[in-house]
């Protein structure tokens, strides 16, 4: 399993961040190191209140739950 990971923060508050992990159907490393950046770009579209501080690609890393 590859999971794109981002740590995106408010645009208004840069020291408030946190992880998204959009669901993709990425399925290998290659395929998110490539595909990534329009998936990050997709989503900060989607949500203009934030920005990209980085972003990683996780291979067989269980999804957390947020608490």
């Amino acid at each position: 399993m590859i999971e794109l990971v981002m740590v995106v923060c408010l645009a208004a508050s840069p020291a408030e961040c946190r992880e998204e992990r959009p669901v993709t159907d990425i399925n290998s490393v290659m395929a998110c190191a490539t595909q990534g950046q329009m998936v990050a770009a997709q989503w900060l579209a989607q949500h203009p209140a934030f920005t990209l501080s980085r972003w990683r690609c996780e291979v067989n890393v269980p999804r957390q739950e947020k608490i």
